[in-house]
């Protein structure tokens, strides 16, 4: 039997009741495969769910990675079925926590800056929980605390962003998935190296800027394109947008080089798939690439990097 996945939807369903207005009990972390808990932050009871390798051993330093989910319903559960990271941490040997967003109105959402409500109107400090709750599980679980990473998809990489920026002292490198930056201006105090993927067909978080066709979302975003050229000027990159590799039927593949302290910015770009996980589990009726696989680029880019 599968433990992690036998452990998981025992709290899927603890998830799904937490849904109907119930908090989750706190759990205490066990070396248990998957979990669920939570932890007072901010005068509120904060949640997240944490995947450990199959292997898992307190004698090992293992990498995590903080993955943040997209605006809506689910919290965890979509962001973990739509990356299909488990599975390859299971293999890779890392650990996955994956923060949720303070659910308002039935939506769960993160401030990443000038997006998302209800978290920017209420002004809630996802950063700061982020990083208490890295604190926290310091002094719970066995982490390398020079390999720590920030990734999520669409509001959830806005806040990878964000994270880039306020906690460059923390996190390693980061990762972005159909969100563009949100926090300005961009002044981290170290050149955070990043890896972006993204469809030229999203509608939610077009490739080009402008407004969402997502409800609730009345502000024009930044291109992609602006976001990390952005990006590159504050990290001194020496050279322009070098094209990788181009397939005018399936991808791009840019980067940005010799950054300061030696930072890459990477950007993978699908000709097909829209607002969804490349490689990865789609929601019904959005379409998705698989012309590349976007957690297993990200976990190559990541291996690169670790804090000095």
């Amino acid at each position: 039997m599968n433990t992690k996945r036998t452990s998981f939807l025992l709290l899927f369903v603890l998830s799904a009741a937490c849904s109907n207005g119930d908090s989750p009990s706190p759990l205490p972390p066990t070396l248990e495969e998957a979990f669920y808990a939570s932890m007072e932050f901010g005068g509120a009871e904060r949640t997240y769910f944490v995947d450990l390798p199959a292997d898992y051993s307190p004698a090992e330093a293992y990498p995590v990675i903080f993955l943040m989910h997209g605006g809506g319903r689910l919290g965890y559960e979509g962001v973990r079925e739509q990356s299909q990271l488990a599975e390859l941490g299971d293999r890779e040997g890392f650990i996955i926590v994956y923060p949720e967003g303070i659910r308002t109105f039935g939506f769960r959402t993160f401030n990443a800056g000038n997006c998302c409500p209800s978290a920017t109107t209420l002004g809630t400090d996802d950063v700061g929980f982020v990083k208490a709750l890295l604190a926290k599980l310091q002094n719970e679980l066995s982490i390398d605390s020079r390999r720590v990473y920030a990734a999520g998809f669409s509001n959830g990489g806005q806040l990878a962003y964000r994270l880039a920026h306020d906690a460059s002292e923390t996190f390693a490198a980061v990762a972005a998935v159909a969100g563009v930056l949100q926090q300005f201006p961009f002044e981290p105090s170290r050149s955070v190296p990043i890896i972006h993927f993204h469809s030229y067909l999203d509608t939610t978080a077009p490739y080009v800027g402008g407004f969402s066709d997502a409800p609730n979302i009345d502000l024009e975003f930044p291109s992609v394109d602006e976001t990390l050229e952005l990006i590159a000027r504050r990290y001194g990159c020496a050279s322009q947008k070098e094209v990788v590799f181009s397939d005018p039927d399936r991808y791009d593949h840019f980067r940005y080089s010799a950054c300061e302290e030696n930072a890459q910015i990477e950007l993978y770009v699908s000709r097909d798939g829209g607002h969804s996980w490349p490689g990865g589990q789609a929601f019904a009726g959005v379409p998705k690439s698989d012309q590349f696989d976007a957690s297993a680029l990200m976990w190559q880019f990541f291996q690169k990097y670790r804090l000095p």
